[in-house]
């Protein structure tokens, strides 16, 4: 049985920017024949709660973070509260390794090409460093701390995404999918196809561990494109 998740979505039971209620997530999710959502909360959901929202619904429910970190937002999946001790990636590294969690480097090239003297992207602040091949980027240390790059986010240009996905090429990794919606438009809009029946954390994180998994674009519209017939 095949998985369509979205792997990046904010709530307002987590994420203060997001307009997002966790039952508009679920009708929507539903709606659009999504199997799951991993919920990357900014501020964090408690845990006890969570898991009594998510029990309540057939469409399965993760719960992970998406921490702001001096490399950039990393979401994470193992961690219990707010990772408010951990701005710098490398600590962040070291908690999720305990916890025997994962972490998915978000949206590495956003505002990657629209720049003057200096851009907006956290990873190449100057401009005179930025990449032009997936093969420069991969040097990065950040890409070294990661254990997958979102490839595919519903927020990024098509160049960034493109990007992205030229660079896990390099690095040889899957490159994972999500919408990053912080409202119901555009939930699914990038997703991440597992191959098999995920039916909670514990199935997610052996997909991800595996490498099960091809990330998706256009789930939301119907029109499904996999990351082998998408363009670099």
């Amino acid at each position: 049985m095949e998985s369509f998740f979205d792997l990046h979505i904010h709530t307002k039971a987590g994420s203060s920017d997001s307009v997002l209620s966790p039952d508009e997530l679920v009708v929507e999710a539903r709606r659009l024949g999504l199997r799951g959502a991993l919920v990357t909360e900014h501020n964090g959901w408690k845990r006890r709660d969570f898991e009594e929202f998510s029990r309540k619904h057939d469409v399965v429910l993760v719960r992970a973070l998406e921490v702001n970190t001096d490399m950039g937002h990393i979401i994470t999946l193992g961690l219990d509260g707010y990772a408010s001790g951990f701005y710098r990636a490398r600590d962040l590294r070291k908690a999720v390794e305990e916890a025997r969690g994962f972490m998915i480097v978000a949206h590495p090239f956003r505002f990657l090409f629209d720049h003057d003297l200096f851009t907006r992207n956290i990873l190449f602040e100057d401009s005179r460093l930025v990449p032009t091949k997936g093969e420069e980027a991969i040097s990065h240390p950040v890409f070294k701390l990661v254990d997958e790059i979102e490839v595919v986010n519903g927020g990024n240009s098509e160049a960034e995404n493109r990007f992205a996905q030229e660079v896990a090429r390099a690095l040889g990794k899957r490159g994972t999918g999500g919408s990053d919606a912080h409202s119901t438009q555009g939930i699914g809009r990038g997703s991440t196809l597992f191959h098999g029946d995920i039916r909670g954390e514990k199935d997610l994180l052996e997909a991800l561990r595996a490498g099960a998994f091809t990330p998706v674009e256009g789930f939301n519209v119907g029109r499904t494109s996999y990351y082998g017939d998408l363009p670099v």
